[in-house]
């Protein structure tokens, strides 16, 4: 066999080869569709943590977060926590107050204006747990978002959140407010 001949054959040999390898790439290759997105479908994840101290701040922010254009009044977030509530706070978050207190002054206009009211609770010290209740001390800051991307702030209360753990949670049983200054 000449040195042409041999050079043929490794040229052709090359050929095949590369083409071999093209078919496996095109056949088992990648896909052009993109990878579909990251999910945590199959975990449960709490929304909040499971201390006392947790649980007082998440239902207490989520009670005093008000959206006047789409709630009727500061009740509608209470009775958004109710599945969190137990006591007296649970029974006052199953029906709506009768006969309904006075609105807030500024309700009408903050519903005219789109306008929502924050919390961002904030725990004072650590819970004092006694066997299965806990009083949380925390301190409830409400700001005033409106609807052009400026704040305002509202009120800054104390308050005394009691909580009772049930059925290996803890709920929200009570609170009491300390001062209010602005």
């Amino acid at each position: 066999m000449t040195r042409r001949a041999l050079a043929v054959l490794i040229g052709l040999g090359l050929v095949v080869t590369a083409a071999i390898a093209v078919l496996v790439v095109l056949t088992f290759g990648g896909t052009d569709r993109p990878d579909p997105p990251g999910t945590d479908a199959g975990y449960s994840i709490s929304p909040i943590g499971t201390g006392p101290a947790d649980v007082a701040v998440a239902v207490m922010s989520g009670v005093f977060t008000w959206q006047p254009a789409i709630q009727d009044s500061p009740w509608n977030a209470l009775h958004a926590q109710h599945d969190r509530l137990t006591g007296p706070m649970a029974i006052a978050a199953e029906h709506p107050p009768t006969p309904a207190p006075k609105p807030l002054p500024e309700w009408a206009a903050w519903a005219r204006s789109g306008d929502t009211i924050t919390a961002v609770v904030r725990p004072d010290s650590e819970p004092v747990v006694n066997g299965n209740t806990a009083a949380v001390l925390v301190t409830i800051a409400q700001t005033v978002l409106h609807a052009n991307g400026e704040s305002t702030p509202y009120f800054t209360y104390t308050a005394t959140v009691d909580v009772e753990q049930r059925s290996d949670e803890w709920r929200v049983a009570n609170y009491r407010l300390g001062n209010s200054p602005r």
